[in-house]
């Protein structure tokens, strides 16, 4: 997967063009604020350029013209998109704002073609219940299906919530978030093999037949250690070496990294240091094995 396309975009255009090595992730998750600040700034068109290596790149939500600007980016680099519905609280909390961006990713679809978009999650992690979510999730299918698009559609949510309620994954494919960090018995030296050994037969067995993307799948560089799970930048390294060379020995489901850079403006160490780029080397190390 992901072997010499080049791609993504999201450096301030003063800066060189990042590379990454050959490397066999699926894609990389993309916040739409800029990293390394305390407050939630939307990146602009002029902080996104390319980067050699990535295939795909997955966003969680439309703001700060999100959709449109990832989509450009990826047209000219020839890259595919997993575009994301925000939900903020409920879906009945947000459902005007879930129709509206239906409306926006319809207006995309139709801007940049069906081959842009490999899929379309509503929600992630969405705090409400399965039956819920997914209710949501196939009446926007509908629509879309019934307006010509034919871009698949599901939702995200963590693999353990999906493992034990198989309904999430009823739709087109599942959306799981898989963070070895946060199971407690899993050092950064077996991210790879607890995703393909653990989180993929599970998912395998909820949802049978179904195409697998692992949404998420990263390691926090600060904050407090989870039992086994020790978060320091050297870990971050070796989980980022370990998944890679499992996804390159088992291409049954697609890995998204989690995350282009840190997101500070989160304010919890743990979650707001799984980024990558900036501090973690990649070519000549982290991927040098695989």
């Amino acid at each position: 997967m992901f072997h010499t396309k080049l791609s993504l975009f999201i450096l301030a255009t003063t800066l060189a063009t990042p590379s990454l090595a050959t490397n066999h992730f699926a894609g990389l998750t993309v916040s739409n604020s800029i990293g390394g600040t305390s407050t939630y700034t939307c990146r602009t068109q002029a902080q996104r350029r390319a980067i050699a290596g990535i295939r795909a790149i997955r966003i969680e939500g439309f703001d700060c013209n999100a959709l449109d600007m990832v989509s450009s980016a990826a047209a000219a680099f020839g890259l595919q998109v997993m575009a994301g519905i925000y939900v903020a609280g409920t879906i009945a909390a947000g459902i005007t704002g879930i129709n509206n961006d239906v409306q926006t990713f319809r207006a995309a679809y139709s801007t940049y073609g069906s081959g842009r978009y490999i899929g379309l999650t509503v929600g992630n992690e969405v705090n409400d219940s399965p039956d819920n979510i997914m209710a949501k999730v196939y009446d926007v299918r509908g629509y879309l299906g019934s307006v010509g698009v034919s871009t698949p559609v599901s939702t995200a949510h963590n693999w353990v919530t999906i493992r034990d309620n198989p309904t999430l994954c009823g739709a087109d494919f599942a959306g799981a978030n898989a963070h070895a960090f946060y199971d407690g018995g899993v050092t950064s030296g077996q991210a790879g093999d607890f995703v393909f050994k653990t989180v993929d037969p599970a998912l395998k067995a909820a949802c049978p037949g179904k195409k697998i993307y692992i949404t998420e799948s990263g390691w926090p560089s600060r904050g407090s250690n989870n039992g086994a799970a020790v978060a320091s930048v050297a870990d971050e390294r070796n989980a980022l070496l370990n998944l890679n060379c499992a996804c390159r020995d088992d291409t049954s489901i697609s890995v998204f990294a989690f995350e282009y850079d840190d997101q500070l403006w989160k304010g919890n160490d743990n979650e707001d240091s799984f980024g990558i780029f900036g501090k973690i080397q990649l070519n000549g190390d982290a991927f040098a094995p695989c």
